[in-house]
């Protein structure tokens, strides 16, 4: 037997070298017989009466068919590679990029049929079908496009900041809406008289579209940088995007050629690639392992450190310590520091059990508020609420506020039906974590039945200062937790408008 040695090369490649004696020193190296993918010699030990031994031994005849058979395959291989994968792939990107990247490519494809199916019938309403546009309709075309970029202006300026919070969501959206555009933009042809109305509406609702794709596309790209190479990948998905579009153009113009001016045709085929762009945006979304932080991310993170760090279903019956021991608790009252207590073994469990950003990817709902997802809407977290419209001829609830949470910087105004969170001036991501952690627990509460009246000021600041006890226990080991399974702790984006506080 001898010694089998692996070199490494070129990128990859891989040489086997096979050593049958115990010193390399006299020896030649030899293909071989079945050696395919990689070169597989062995080193033998010239003789004075051996003639072949310096003769390389070929390859049988069906080796070198087969090798003849990859070249070419190799090569288109790292062809494609290098035009639409990033240098270095699969190890210079993010996890999950290649799902990423082909769902994107098939939206692209669809939303692409669809748009030269739209304009295609744009150009019919106006005129071109009867052989020439006439004036008329080239001034509507010009301003359909005035008025819909004006349009797209106003929206952006009312909803672009919800961009960071809600990435997943508007990237989404964005494929609705520009589905939303064709479909009215084929609707031209049953209405030609009111092409100036649907015209400007869906290419206001286009740009709209288009404004919010690109803007969380960015936010997706850098989400996948493992190498510094935000650049490249960007890059490299601008031809991803030309090299399906370019297919659902051809695609695009063969329906439209087949198809001709028929209306009920045109909406057959937008149904059918609407549904498509769709079902595959949904699908990117739930490939992207995004490592922020956001309101939606943060409350599914949460309630399963919760689920796992609870150590009993009621816990135990007891008061706080502190100024609060003069208030008699209510009867069949829950401890919840005793509920949510900190193993004093410091057992790790919970922090292997919390979901890596891969393992909550296809858990982030892109649309909870339409698919009513109960884990985030029951009750809802509202963030940014003004403090004087929650306490607005209530003192007693201000005063509980202010004396409950006077050492931190958030206030919790709970409610049955959604829990209110007001962030200090200077709240930091811990105080955030420790916010949600606590609104989770209240949502606990609300869910087991417990009535949170503002009117029973008493039994809610009891309620209160301990699920804020409990909250600021669990954060330390949440916040290390979510660290350890590669969250990012030190940017935490949940407001849409910056509306905060001082006390």
């Amino acid at each position: 037997m001898g010694r089998r040695m692996i070199v490494q090369y070129n990128k990859g490649n891989q040489t086997t070298l096979l050593v049958t004696g115990d010193s390399p020193d006299g020896y030649q190296l030899q293909r071989t017989k079945g050696a395919a993918n990689s070169a597989e010699f062995v080193a033998k030990r010239p003789s004075a009466g051996d003639s072949s031994s310096s003769v390389q031994q070929q390859p049988p005849p069906q080796s070198l068919l087969l090798s003849l058979l990859q070249r070419p395959v190799r090569r288109v291989r790292k062809t494609l590679q290098a035009t639409f994968l990033p240098a270095g792939y699969p190890t210079s990107v993010g996890s999950n990029y290649l799902s990423y990247t082909l769902w994107q490519a098939v939206t692209n494809f669809a939303t692409t049929a669809n748009g030269v199916l739209a304009s295609t019938f744009l150009l019919y309403s106006v005129g071109l079908g009867a052989g020439a546009i006439p004036t008329a309709g080239a001034l509507n075309w010009v301003l359909k496009d005035g008025l819909g970029q004006l349009g797209t202006l106003l929206f952006g300026k009312a909803i672009a900041h919800n961009f960071d919070i809600h990435s997943k969501t508007w990237y989404f959206m964005s494929f609705l809406l520009l589905s939303t555009a064709t479909g009215l933009e084929i609707a031209t042809i049953l209405a030609p008289s009111s092409f100036l109305i649907l015209g400007s509406t869906a290419n206001m609702v286009k740009g709209l579209s288009w404004m919010a794709g690109g803007s969380t596309r960015s936010v997706f790209n850098l989400s996948f940088v493992r190498d510094n190479n935000i650049a490249d990948i960007t890059a490299k998905n601008t031809s991803q995007y030309i090299f399906a579009s370019l297919f659902g153009t051809t695609a695009g113009v063969s329906i439209c050629a087949y198809i001709g001016q028929s209306a009920p045709l045109a909406l057959l085929c937008f149904s059918g690639l609407a549904w498509t762009a769709i079902y595959s945006a949904y699908r990117t979304v739930k490939a992207i392992p995004l490592p922020t932080l956001n309101s939606t991310r943060l409350q599914l993170l949460a309630a399963r450190y919760l689920k796992c760090i609870r150590t009993s279903s009621t816990g135990l019956v007891g008061f706080s310590s502190g100024s609060y021991m003069s208030y008699q608790q209510p009867p069949g009252y829950v401890s919840y520091q005793q509920e949510y207590e900190v193993p004093e073994d410091e057992d790790d469990t919970c922090e292997l059990e919390l979901p890596s950003p891969l393992d909550l990817a296809h858990q982030d709902p892109p649309l909870p508020w339409v698919t009513a997802d109960r884990r985030i809407l029951n009750p809802a977290i509202h963030v940014g609420t003004q403090l004087d419209k929650l306490v607005q001829g209530q003192p007693a609830l201000l005063v509980v506020l202010l004396a409950t949470f006077r050492f931190q910087r958030y206030l919790l105004v709970p409610e049955a039906s959604a829990i209110h969170m007001v962030l200090h001036a200077e709240a930091a991501p811990r105080d955030m974590v420790q916010a949600y952690l606590q609104a989770c627990i209240l949502r606990k509460c609300i869910k087991a039945g417990v009535q949170l009246s503002h009117d029973n000021v008493h039994e809610l600041r009891i309620i209160l200062h301990d699920t804020l006890l409990a909250a600021e226990a669990l954060t330390p080991p949440f916040m290390r937790a979510l660290a350890r399974q590669g969250w990012q702790t030190e940017k935490i984006v949940v407001e849409a408008h910056r509306r905060r506080a001082r006390w």
